[in-house]
């Protein structure tokens, strides 16, 4: 099914984004403790009432999590309604984790790469908890 690819749909503020499945390795919650970082403000905004995170693996296995107001839901997708990022829009972006849009139901929704939005944000809430671990 070459053709076909696989994206979780989210809700962060009031805005509809979608990830590519496979660049996230679990659905969280965003009071879990073990996590190694937890952003709840990015450039795409901050969730109203955050009910869950998405979260992802760095390069050294530590999970990290961004923060969602609702996960919709898996969708599978023709591979033709994944198109790149226009040049222009590019360009003008403060950021490089919207890796394009995806045509759903006729409409453009920013694809975010998740690793790359949790990487260029800095720490807004880390578990207080593991300040403290000896």
């Amino acid at each position: 099914m070459s053709g076909t690819e696989e994206v979780l749909l989210f809700e962060l503020g009031a805005a509809l984004y979608a990830a590519r499945a496979a660049g996230v390795s679990r659905i969280g919650n965003p009071r879990e403790q073990e996590l190694g970082l937890l952003v709840a403000d990015s450039c795409l905004g901050r969730a109203r009432a955050p009910a869950r995170s998405l979260i992802v693996v760095s390069e050294d296995g530590l999970e990290a999590g961004l923060c969602v107001d609702r996960v919709l839901g898996f969708r599978t997708v023709a591979a033709a309604d994944v198109l790149p990022l226009p040049a222009l829009a590019a360009r003008a972006l403060s950021t490089s984790a919207v890796a394009g849009l995806l045509l759903l139901d006729g409409s453009p929704t920013p694809l975010v790469d998740v690793s790359t939005l949790i990487r260029e944000q800095h720490p807004v809430a880390a578990p207080k908890e593991r300040e403290g671990d000896e």
